[in-house]
C-alpha cells in the first residue's frame, strides 16, 4: 500500500465505489467518516474478525455517495463497517482536504483516542503489582498469532494462580484456588494460532468456572470444596511471567509472541497505558499496536534498523556438519551478525569487523578464526554461506570462498540453544562479551547489533523468516538502504501513537509538501536525537523542521510554537538563557534556530526517551489546522550507553560489631554495590592497605583459616565471605570494587569486638508419632549471645540419647546418620531430626528425652534437658465379624468383616497391615488369585478394594467352622493375635463324595463298599452311576451270591442300591500292573424317601468322579530265558560267562532280575569257577554275577557237551541247558553295516555299525584293537579329535571314532585289521557320501484320484502320481505297496510286449520312471464296488515318505439304487421324492434313467400328478426330482 495519505486514500483504495474508482477521485466524497458520539446507536458486530482499531470506532460506506449533510441526515443509508479492520501503512500522513472543517477536528481527535493494541516480541511483558483478593473472576482478552505456544495471561499467587496458554495451537487454562488444579481448554479442531483476533472470556462466580472463545465455543468446570477467594499475591502478568519462580510455572513455556488488546481482568484495563510506573506497573519491550513484523511473508527481507536489533530463531542444528545461507546489505563496518551456541561451551559466531567477515569456532577465546577476502560493508547485496563439513569450516562471499581446518583434537561442534541474528539480548549479551569477540565490548553487549537488511535466511536448506522467528527486538519487514542511521521518515500524528517507543527508519518522501490537500500532504518532519547517557544534546532545526512557505502565511519562525504536551521521562529540555531554564512548556522554531533549547539525560539506563509537543502559531491571522495546536506529536530521543563506575554504599552504616574471636558474614545488606549497566557477577571487591591482621581477616568459606584481599559480588551474595575476629577490639576494613575498567568510591568499615556470653534460648522440644521422624528446628532450639541471635559456630554435645529414638543427621548426600554431636547450623539448615525407633506397643503414654551441652568456640554450658513427645501408636481391631460361607465358591472378605483402625499415628488404609500367623485348614485365603500362607502380609486396602477372598477346599457336608489367626502390623510395630472365624452352612443339595480309591491284589478282585465309594447328599437323594471310561487291567461287575448266574460282567451302569448291597466288584485280569482307574458320573435320579418332593435344583444334580486302585503284586510268575546261544570258548582255555551269552527275565515287574539264582549241574567238559579265585569252583551264582564279570568258565574234556541249569526266583523254579562249543581261537565280524556321511561333514563310527566276535577271554574292550590297512580316499579317520591309524572296542561304544569327509567322490572304503590276542581278521568299511539335498524328502507334487470301470485296468500315470527329489532321477524313487488294494490288485505291464505279464501280478516295489512309463496298472476285479484305496511309500535313498494314500473310484456296470421305505395315511397318497429312490453315486449325477415297475404295489398305485388316477408302470428320474 502507498504511504503517501493515510485515511482517506487507503479506503479509497480498499473500498472503492462505481462511482468513485480510486484515489484520483477528488470531486465526491468517498468515505464518510463517523466518529464516536455521531451515531450512538451502531453496535459492533460479533468478534473473530481480523481487527486492529478499538471497537467504538467506525465508519461507515454510503450505498451511494451522498453530500455530507446527506450522510449525517441519514444515518440508517450507510453500511457501518468497524475501522478496527482497517491495518495502517508504517508510515502515513492525514489528508483530511475532502471533509469540512469540523469534522476533520473531529476526525483528529478520535484517531488518537483509538486503541489500537498492543505487539509483544517473545521476551515481552506486562507485569501489574497488585495483591488480588476476590471471590470472583473475569477476564477478557483479544490476541492474534502465529505461534502455537505461548504464555497469554498469569495471575500468580503463592498457591492460587489462574494461567492462560496456548500449546500446540489450542487454548489452555490451568485454575488453582486451594482446591486443586481444574484445566479447561479449547476444542482440539480449533485452532488459535492462525493470526486471527480471538476473543477469550475466563469467568469464575460460585465455584463455577466458564471459558468462552469468540463468543460461540463455551467450555466449563467446577472448583470443589466450597466458596474460594482469590489470592493472587505476585501480581497480573500479561505475555510471560517475568522470571517469577513459582513451582506450578513450567519453565519451558514461552512468552507470547503477537498481538493482544482489550485485555481487561476484574473491570480493570490492563493495557490501557504502555508507560512503566515503578513499583506498580513493569512494561518491558512492549509497543502499541499491531506489528506488521508479524504479518511478514516467507521471502520477505528484515529490516535491522537499531543497535540493539536482534532476532532469534530455533536452533540451527549442527552435528560436525551443517550450512547457513543468506543475503545482506549494510554499511556497518563492526557488529555481531549472528551466535549459536554449542554444548560444553562451544560457539560459532558470525560478525561484521571493519568491513570484513570473521566466522569463529571453538570454545571460549580457544578457537577457530576465518576472514573473508572482500569487503561487505558497501551498502550492496552480498550472498553470504557458512558451511561446517566434517573437520573443515568454509565461508563463501559472493562466490568467493575461503576454509580453515578444525583442530583434531577437538570434539565436533553440536549446536545447543536458538540462533541469534543480528544481535543479541540481555542475558546472552553478558555470557558472550567473556568471549572477547572483536564485535562484542568487553564492557557492554549492548550496541553491538547489525543494522541493515538481511533476507534469503536458510539453515541447513529449510527457510527461516520473521514468521518463524521466537522473539525479536527494534526490526522490521521489508526494507530499503538509508542514508544516515538517525534519519526518519516524517511521522505523522497516526504512526507516533502506533509505534510510539520503536521508530523506524524508512526512505524520505519527497520535501515540501503541506499538510492540508491544497498545500500538498507533508508541513512537519522529525530525526531522532542521540543522546550521550547523562549528558546533554542540542536540539536543532534538523531534528525537527516545519516545512512551509512562511511568507505565503505572513508568519515568522519566531511566531511558530511548539508546545510541549508531555515532558520527557528521563530527562528534561532547557533554553538556553539566563539563568537557565528547566522544564520549559514551549519553545520556537526561532530557538532552534539559534541553538537555544537543549535535551538534558537524568543518567538513568532506559534505552529512549521521548516528548510529545503540538505546533501552532503565535500569529493572530487564521491559520491552517496544523497550526492551530490541535494534533500532538511525538518525538523520539535516543539514548546512547555510558558505562558508570560502580557505586558502594554501606547500606547498615559503617560500623561493623561482632563477638569476639568470632566470625561474622558479609552480605549485600552490609556492603552493597550497584552498577545498572554493568551484570553483578562480573564485580569484584578489593581491600585496600594493609588493614590490622592482629585484630582479623576476612576469609571465603571456599578457604577456611586463609586470609583474602579481594572477593566477587557473587562470593558476597552467596554468603561464602565472613570476616574473622583474632585479637584487639578495634579495627578497620577499607574496600573499592571493580566492573574491570572502572572503580568505585572507597568505604571504610570499622569493626568492633564485643565481649560474650550466651544461654539457650529457646528449647520447646518436639512432637513426633511412633515410628515418624520429625525436624529439630531453629524454633525448636536455638542460643543466643548476649540476648540476641549470632553467627558463631554452636555445637551441642548429646550427652545421654534418646531411650526411644535417635537423633539424626543428614550428610552430604542425603542419607541420614545417627550422631552424637551436632551443629545450630545443621538445626538451621533442616539437617536435624529425631526419629522414633520403639517398634513395640507401647501401654502408657511415656516421653522421651535427651540431654545435651552447648559448646561456643570453647564456652561449654551445663547440662540441659530436650523433651519429646511421642504420640504412641495403638491398635484398634473395629470390626472382627465371622464371614458365612454357603456355598464352595470363593467369598471375598470386606471391611464390613474385618477392619481395623490406629489411634495416636495416622496410618492409611495401604499401610495398614495384617500378618497371617495360621491360615485356615479347611479352605484358602487369597489375594487377588495369589494363596496366602503362613507370614504372609496384606493391607485393610487390599480388604477395602474386595481383593481378599476365601476359597472353600470342597463342599461342606454339615454345618461347620474354619478359623485363621492374624495380628496387625503398622510401622513395624506388631499387635497381639487375633482369630478370624469362617462360619460353613452345609447345602443340603450339594453332593458330598466319598472315593478312597480301592487296594486289590493281583489277579484277585474287590467288593465295592459304601466306605470307598458313595455319592449322597444332606437330603438323601439317590444316584445313578454311569461309566464312562472303564478300567484297563480289570473289569467292574455286579455279582449275587445268592444266585450266580444273576451276576453280569463288564457293566456300564450301577445304582446305590448295588453299592450298599455290597453287590459291586472290581476283578484285576493278573496283568503286571500296579495301577489302575476308571471314571463314572453320579446322577441323583430322586428323593431317598417316598412322599418327599424332588428340588427343582437337583434335577440334573451330577458329578463326575475318577476311582484309583493300588494293585498289590504277586509273584507269580516263572523266569524266562531271553538270551539262549551257544557258549564258544577256546579249546582248554577260559572265557568269562556274561549276559550276553546266559540271561533270564523275571515278568514280574516289581522283581529285579540281577536276584535271579542259578544252580549247576555237572559240567562234562569243563568248570565254573570265581573269575577272581580260580580254585573255587561256583555251582550257585546269580545274575549279578554274570553282569559283574564274575563267572568264569574253563574247558577241559571233549569239544562239545551241555550241561543244566535250574534258575529260580524265590518262588518259581525253571531249568534250561548251556551248550558248550569249543574250537581253536577265531576272531568273526559280527556287524558291518558301513557308514553313511554328508558330503563335507562328519559321521561317527560305532558298534552299530562295526562289531566282533569272539571265542577268546575278553576281559576288556580295549583288547579288540583296530589297525587301519588302507585309508580312505576322500577322508580321515579320526580317534578323540586327531588323526589315528589304530583305536580299540572301547573307542567305538564311546563313540570316539570320526570318519571326517573332505568334500569330494561320491563313495569311499578304507580296510582294517582287527587284532584280538594273537588272531586277526581284515574288514572293509564302505562309506556312502550324500548331499545336503539327499536330507529333504521327496516331495510328491500329485496324488489324484483313479476312476476304473467295474472289472476294468487303469494305469497308474505320471498324471495322477508323481514323487520328485532335487538330486534324484525318476528311476531312483523306489515306491514300496504297504497295503495292497482290497478290491483289485496292482500289476507291471512288460514294454516289449505291451500285455500284461502273470507274474508281474501285485508288484511290492516300482519305480517313478514305471509310473512315467505307464507300466504300473491297477485292475478292478471285485463286483458291486465303489471305491477302492492302497497305501505307498516312496524312498529316494536316504529318506522315505509314508503314508501314500491313492484312491479308487469305481464305477459299476449297474445303477446303485437305494431305496426306503415311507408311509401313507389310509385311502391318502404320498409323493415319491427322490430320498425315497436314490442313486448314490456321483458318476451318476444327471444322468436320467427310467423306473420300471416289476411288480406294482398290491393296496394303491403310481400316478403323475398332472393325470390323476391314470396308473403308471414306468417313470422317469426327472419326474421323480420335481416331485421333490
Amino acid at each position: 500500500m502507498k504511504s503517501e495519505n493515510v485515511v482517506g486514500p487507503v479506503l479509497q483504495e480498499e473500498f472503492q465505489t462505481p462511482d468513485c474508482p480510486g484515489p484520483t477521485c477528488k470531486s465526491k466524497i468517498c468515505i464518510f467518516m463517523v466518529v464516536r458520539g455521531l451515531l450512538p446507536t451502531l453496535s459492533p458486530p460479533s468478534y473473530g474478525a481480523s481487527n486492529t482499531f478499538g471497537p467504538e470506532m467506525w465508519y461507515q460506506r454510503p450505498l451511494s455517495p451522498p453530500k455530507p449533510t446527506e450522510a449525517a441526515a441519514h444515518p440508517a443509508a450507510m453500511e457501518p463497517i468497524p475501522l478496527r479492520s482497517l491495518t495502517l501503512p508504517t508510515s502515513v500522513s492525514v489528508d483530511l482536504s475532502f471533509v469540512g472543517e469540523t469534522l476533520r477536528t473531529s476526525l483528529v481527535g478520535d484517531l488518537l483516542l483509538m486503541n489500537p493494541g498492543a505487539s509483544f516480541y517473545g521476551e515481552s511483558y506486562v507485569e501489574l503489582n497488585i495483591i488480588e483478593v476476590s471471590p470472583e473472576l473475569s477476564l477478557q482478552l483479544k490476541f492474534q498469532t502465529s505461534k502455537p505456544q505461548g504464555l497469554l495471561f498469569l495471575a500468580a499467587g503463592k498457591n492460587d494462580y489462574c494461567i492462560i496458554e496456548l500449546l500446540s495451537g489450542n487454548l489452555w487454562v490451568r485454575v488453582n484456588l486451594g482446591a486443586g488444579e481444574q484445566v479447561l481448554r479449547s476444542e482440539q479442531r480449533l485452532r488459535m494460532d492462525d493470526l486471527v483476533w480471538h476473543l477469550v472470556e475466563l469467568y469464575y462466580v460460585k465455584n463455577n468456572l466458564s471459558l468462552v472463545i469468540d463468543k460461540q465455543y463455551e467450555t466449563t468446570g467446577q472448583i470443589t470444596g466450597g466458596i474460594h477467594n482469590l489470592h493472587f499475591q505476585h501480581g497480573i502478568y500479561i505475555a510471560g511471567h517475568g522470571g517469577l519462580d513459582v513451582p506450578y510455572l513450567d519453565g519451558e513455556l514461552p512468552n507470547f509472541r503477537g498481538c493482544m488488546e482489550d485485555v481487561v481482568f476484574n473491570q480493570r484495563e490492563i493495557l490501557a497505558s504502555l508507560r512503566t510506573y515503578p513499583g506498580f506497573k513493569k512494561v518491558y519491550e512492549v509497543s502499541l499496536g499491531c506489528n506488521d513484523e508479524f504479518f511478514a511473508g516467507e521471502d520477505e527481507a528484515i529490516n535491522f534498523f537499531s543497535s540493539r536489533s536482534y532476532v532469534t530463531f530455533p536452533e540451527w542444528r549442527v552435528q560436525g556438519e551443517g550450512l547457513l545461507e543468506f543475503a545482506l546489505q549494510t554499511g556497518t563496518q563492526q557488529a555481531l551478525l549472528l551466535f549459536q551456541s554449542g554444548r560444553e561451551g562451544d560457539f560459532a559466531a558470525l560478525e561484521i569487523v571493519n568491513g570484513l567477515l570473521k566466522a569463529r569456532v571453538g570454545k571460549g577465546k580457544s578457537n577457530t578464526q576465518l576472514s573473508s577476502v572482500s569487503l561487505i560493508s558497501d551498502n550492496k547485496w552480498h550472498v553470504i554461506q557458512l558451511k561446517f563439513t566434517g573437520r573443515y569450516l568454509d565461508l563463501m562471499v559472493d562466490e568467493q570462498g575461503v576454509r580453515t581446518l578444525l583442530p583434531l583434537q577437538s570434539k565436533p561442534f553440536v549446536s545447543e540453544g536458538p540462533l541469534f541474528v543480528g544481535g543479541l539480548d540481555k542475558h546472552k549479551g553478558e555470557e558472550v562479551k567473556k568471549l572477547e569477540l572483536a564485535s562484542v565490548s568487553r564492557k557492554s553487549a549492548r550496541g553491538i547489533s547489525f543494522k541493515g537488511c538481511l533476507r534469503g535466511l536458510e539453515t541447513n536448506s529449510e527457510k527461516r523468516a520473521l514468521k518463524n522467528a521466537l522473539a525479536s527486538k527494534d526490526v522490521a519487514a521489508g526494507c530499503k538502504l538509508q542514508s544516515s542511521d538517525n534519519e526518519n521518515l516524517f511521522i505523522t500524528t497516526t504512526e507516533n501513537l502506533l509505534r510510539s517507543e520503536v521508530p523506524l527508519s524508512t526512505t524520505v518522501p519527497e520535501a515540501g509538501k503541506p499538510f492540508l490537500h491544497h498545500a500538498s500532504s507533508y508541513f512537519l518532519s522529525l530525526n531522532n536525537l542521540e543522546v550521550q547517557e547523562g549528558g546533554r544534546v542540542l536540539l536543532e532545526q534538523r531534528h525537527m523542521n516545519v516545512d512551509v512557505a512562511s511568507e505565503d502565511l505572513g508568519i515568522y519562525p519566531s511566531q511558530i510554537l511548539f508546545k510541549i504536551e508531555e515532558m520527557p521521562l528521563h530527562g528534561f529540555l532547557r533554553k538556553d538563557v539566563s539563568p537557565a531554564q528547566r522544564m520549559e512548556e514551549a519553545f520556537t522554531m526561532l530557538d532552534l534556530g539559534q541553538g537555544k533549547v537543549w535535551y538534558v539525560h537524568d543518567g538513568s539506563e532506559e534505552p529512549r526517551d521521548f516528548f510529545t509537543f503540538s505546533v501552532s502559531s503565535k500569529n493572530k491571522k487564521e491559520m491552517p489546522l496544523y497550526l492551530q495546536g490541535h494534533v500532538p506529536y511525538v518525538f523520539n530521543i535516543t539514548v546512547l550507553p555510558v558505562n558508570d563506575p560502580p557505586v558502594l554504599k554501606l547500606p547498615e552504616g559503617n560500623l561493623l560489631l561482632l563477638f569476639e574471636n568470632s566470625k561474622k558474614r558479609l552480605t549485600p545488606n552490609i556492603i552493597h554495590v550497584s552498577d545498572p549497566d554493568t551484570d553483578s557477577l562480573s564485580l569484584s571487591f578489593s581491600v585496600l592497605g594493609n588493614f590490622n591482621s592482629d585484630a582479623g581477616f576476612l576469609e571465603n568459606t571456599n578457604g577456611p583459616g586463609k586470609a583474602i584481599n579481594g572477593f566477587t559480588h557473587g562470593d558476597l551474595r552467596d554468603g561464602n565471605i565472613f570476616y574473622v575476629h583474632r585479637g584487639h577490639r578495634n579495627s578497620r576494613i577499607l574496600l573499592r570494587a571493580s566492573d574491570g575498567e572502572l572503580v568505585s568510591n572507597t568505604v571504610v568499615l570499622r569493626v568492633v569486638a564485643v565481649p560474650w556470653d550466651f544461654e539457650v534460648a529457646v528449647r520447646t522440644g518436639v512432637v513426633v508419632q511412633q515410628g515418624g521422624t520429625v525436624l529439630i528446628t531453629q524454633s525448636n532450639l536455638s542460643v543466643e549471645v548476649n540476648g540476641e541471635p549470632h553467627e558463631m559456630e554452636t555445637r551441642y554435645a548429646l550427652t545421654h540419647p534418646p531411650q526411644f529414638g535417635q537423633i539424626q543427621r543428614q550428610g552430604s548426600r542425603d542419607e541420614w546418620k545417627q550422631v552424637s554431636t551436632f551443629s545450630q547450623r545443621s538445626i538451621d539448615r533442616g539437617r536435624v531430626r529425631y526419629h522414633s525407633t520403639f517398634q513395640e506397643l507401647q501401654l502408657e503414654n511415656v516421653t522421651d528425652h535427651f540431654k545435651f551441652k552447648v559448646n561456643i568456640e570453647g564456652k561449654i554450658s551445663e547440662e540441659l534437658t530436650f523433651p519429646i513427645t511421642v504420640h504412641w501408636l495403638k491398635f484398634i481391631l473395629l470390626k472382627n465379624v465371622p464371614l458365612e460361607v454357603r456355598k464352595i465358591d470363593r467369598q471375598v472378605l470386606n471391611s464390613d468383616h474385618l477392619q481395623a483402625v490406629t489411634e495416636g499415628v495416622d496410618v492409611t488404609q495401604r499401610e495398614l497391615h495384617f500378618k497371617l500367623l495360621t491360615p485356615p485348614k479347611k479352605g484358602k485365603l487369597l489375594v487377588g488369585n495369589k494363596v496366602l500362607k503362613t507370614n504372609s502380609v496384606f493391607s485393610q486396602q487390599n480388604i477395602a478394594d474386595s481383593k481378599i477372598s476365601y476359597e472353600a477346599q470342597e463342599r461342606p457336608r454339615e454345618d461347620t467352622q474354619d478359623t485363621f489367626r492374624f495380628l496387625i502390623v503398622a510401622k513395624h510395630i506388631e499387635s497381639k493375635d487375633y482369630t478370624f472365624r469362617i462360619n460353613f452352612e452345609a447345602d443340603k443339595t450339594c453332593i458330598v463324595v466319598t472315593n478312597r480309591g480301592l487296594f486289590v491284589k493281583e489277579g484277585e478282585g474287590k467288593l465295592i463298599t459304601k466306605s470307598e465309594l458313595f455319592a449322597q447328599t444332606l437330603d438323601n437323594q439317590t444316584f445313578q452311576y454311569r461309566i464312562t471310561k472303564s478300567p484297563q487291567h480289570g473289569t467292574l461287575k455286579l455279582v449275587n451270591f445268592s444266585d450266580p448266574l444273576g451276576s453280569r460282567d463288564n457293566i456300564t451302569a450301577f445304582t446305590d442300591q448295588d453299592i450298599v448291597g455290597e453287590r459291586l466288584m472290581y476283578v484285576h485280569d493278573d496283568s503286571e500292573t500296579q495301577h489302575d482307574e476308571f471314571l463314572l458320573v453320579a446322577s441323583a435320579t430322586g428323593p431317598g424317601q417316598k412322599g418327599v418332593v424332588r428340588h427343582l435344583d437337583t434335577e440334573h444334580l451330577s458329578t463326575e468322579i475318577k476311582v484309583a486302585i493300588s494293585v498289590e503284586l504277586k509273584n507269580d510268575e516263572k523266569p524266562v530265558r531271553v538270551v539262549d546261544k551257544v557258549f564258544h570258548v577256546v579249546r582248554n582255555g577260559q572265557r568269562l560267562l556274561t549276559p550276553a551269552d546266559l540271561c533270564y527275565h523275571d515278568p514280574d515287574s516289581d522283581f529285579d532280575d540281577g536276584q535271579l539264582l542259578y544252580t549247576r549241574r555237572g559240567i562234562p567238559n569243563g568248570d565254573l569257577v570265581r573269575a577272581t579265585d580260580l580254585s573255587q569252583k561256583l555251582y550257585q551264582f546269580r545274575q549279578e554275577d554274570l553282569r559283574e564279570g564274575r563267572v568264569l568258565f574253563r574247558h577241559r574234556g571233549a569239544d562239545s557237551a551241555r550241561f543244566v541249569l535250574f534258575v529260580t526266583d524265590g518262588v518259581h523254579y525253571t531249568s534250561s541247558l548251556l551248550e558248550v562249543s569249543v574250537s581253536d581261537p577265531y576272531v568273526q565280524i559280527a556287524n558291518n553295516t558301513g557308514l553313511v556321511v554328508q558330503r563335507g561333514e562328519d559321521s561317527s563310527l560305532t558298534t552299530t555299525n562295526l562289531s566282533v566276535t569272539t571265542n577268546q577271554d575278553v576281559r576288556t574292550d580295549h583288547e579288540i584293537e583296530f589297525y587301519m590297512l588302507q585309508p580312505p580316499k576322500h577322508g580321515r579317520l579320526l580317534v578323540n579329535h586327531s588323526v589315528s591309524h589304530s583305536f580299540s572296542q572301547h573307542d567305538l561304544k564311546q563313540g570316539h571314532v570320526i570318519y571326517r569327509h573332505d568334500g569330494g567322490g561320491n563313495s569311499d572304503v578304507f580296510n582294517l585289521t582287527v587284532k584280538v590276542k594273537e588272531i586277526y581278521v581284515d574288514v572293509g568299511i564302505y562309506v556312502r557320501i550324500y548331499s545336503e539335498s539327499h536330507q529333504h524328502r521327496t516331495q510328491i507334487l500329485l496324488i489324484k484320484t483313479l476312476v476304473v470301470e467295474e472289472g476294468k485296468p487303469v494305469k497308474l500315470s505320471s498324471g495322477r502320481l508323481q514323487a520328485v527329489h532335487e538330486d534324484n532321477i525318476p528311476s531312483e524313487a523306489v515306491f514300496t505297496v504297504r497295503i495292497p488294494p482290497m478290491h483289485g490288485y496292482l500289476r507291471k505291464s512288460l514294454p516289449e510286449e505291451g500285455s500284461l505279464s502273470a507274474d508281474a501280478k501285485s508288484p511290492l516295489i516300482f519305480t517313478q520312471q514305471d509310473i512315467d512309463d505307464g507300466d504300473i496298472l491297477y485292475v478292478q476285479t471285485a463286483p458291486d464296488q465303489q471305491q477302492d484305496h492302497f497305501l505307498l511309500e516312496v524312498v529316494n535313498g536316504f529318506q522315505a515318505v509314508n503314508g501314500i494314500e491313492i484312491l479308487v473310484d469305481i464305477v459299476p456296470k449297474r445303477i446303485p439304487l437305494e431305496v426306503q421305505n415311507f408311509t401313507v395315511r389310509e385311502g391318502g397318497s404320498k409323493a415319491l421324492l427322490e430320498d425315497y429312490l436314490k442313486i448314490p453315486n456321483k458318476y451318476f449325477e444327471g444322468v436320467d434313467c427310467e423306473f420300471v415297475l416289476l411288480k406294482p404295489p398290491k393296496h394303491g398305485y403310481v400316478e403323475n400328478s398332472n393325470f390323476p388316477r391314470v396308473k403308471l408302470m414306468k417313470f422317469t428320474r426327472k419326474q421323480v426330482i420335481i416331485l421333490s
